[in-house]
């Protein structure tokens, strides 16, 4: 089943809250970003616990940049200096991270009301229009998210469709923190990827993938998320904004398994994207409160022509698969 609660007012227009439920879960949705705002799951004790950050108030999200739970859009992730070349014409887009472009620019999808096409017993479509030109990417695009709870797993599928060649690469931003303590450091990450993508000063990746074999990025067994974020770890101690090459497999493959020792909560992150971006909050307002598990395309992968494409034609199709399991 569904049900709506009131958030908040944007524009004179009507933000509420979207639950969905489940035997196992209770999920929350917001059309401001298509965003996750909560997902609550029982404990040992059956006391629901929300294990996914977001803010109290709509005006956090409309103020605050660190993208909690939102659908990222058009471009996930870094583009260098904002600058692309799509079917041989260039482009400069917003630049709003250092010298680079991210997550979309100034107002991506994340900061956009979308629409409800469809809210059903445990299912929820939302559709946005982004029009030419907007944030100076090419092309109309049409875009429609559709959450779905079954049991104790929330599926997101992302679609998206253009009348002129563009790129796109849909992801989102969810944070976790399974423990309900101040930081993820007692929680443990396995990520399924024997390679990552090494990045400059600016997190922009310099174009090698390399092994993660013998360095502080191997996630391939599951590590002491405080004790990687130490000088144990030189190359992790500041802590993780990185790409990682997820291994091939058809279709939707376990990607990231997050762990909480104390409570047992257990999250599975599958997807069908290349990569997925571990990005352990080392900028949100509290220090390393929460972790993002990002499935997506590289980074600056339309300057990277040996990355997998991100770029969209008519008449194609735009798709990302992302599942979270907590058992």
């Amino acid at each position: 089943m569904y049900r709506l609660k009131p958030f908040g007012v944007l524009n004179g227009r009507e933000v509420p809250v979207i639950e969905l439920f489940s035997d196992k879960c209770a999920v929350e949705l917001l059309p401001y970003g298509a965003a996750v705002r909560a997902i609550r799951v029982p404990d040992r004790t059956g006391k629901l616990t929300d294990i996914c950050l977001g803010y109290d108030e709509l005006e956090s999200y409309r103020t605050l940049d660190a993208c909690f739970g939102g659908t990222i859009g058009r471009c996930a992730n870094r583009i260098a200096f904002g600058r692309m070349t799509v079917e041989g014409k260039e482009y400069a887009l917003e630049v709003n991270n250092g010298p680079n472009h991210l997550h979309g620019g100034i107002q991506g999808f994340d900061s956009k009301v979308w629409q409800v096409q469809e809210a059903g017993r445990n299912t929820l479509v939302l559709t946005l229009h982004s029009a030419d030109g907007e944030e100076n990417y090419p092309g109309n695009l049409e875009v429609v998210a559709t959450y779905t709870v079954v049991e104790e797993t929330l599926h997101l599928r992302l679609e998206a469709y253009a009348d002129a060649a563009t790129i796109v690469n849909l992801t989102n931003h969810a944070y976790w923190n399974l423990s309900g303590k101040p930081t993820i450091d007692s929680m443990t990450l396995e990520v399924r990827a024997s390679a990552y993508t090494p990045v400059d000063a600016t997190n922009i990746p310099d174009g090698r993938i390399l092994p993660v074999e013998g360095t502080d990025f191997d996630l391939r067994k599951a590590a002491l998320l405080g004790e990687r974020n130490s000088a144990a770890h030189p190359d992790t101690a500041a802590g993780l904004d990185h790409n990682y090459v997820l291994d091939s497999e058809p279709g939707d493959k376990i990607a990231a398994i997050l762990l909480d020792p104390e409570s047992r909560h257990r999250l599975i992150v599958a997807t069908d994207a290349p990569g997925l971006q571990v990005y352990t909050g080392e900028y949100l307002p509290q220090a390393r409160q929460g972790i993002a598990l990002e499935a997506q395309g590289f980074p600056n992968a339309v300057n990277t022509p040996h990355f997998p494409s991100v770029i969209l034609r008519p008449g194609q199709s735009a798709t990302r698969s992302i599942t979270w399991t907590v058992r």
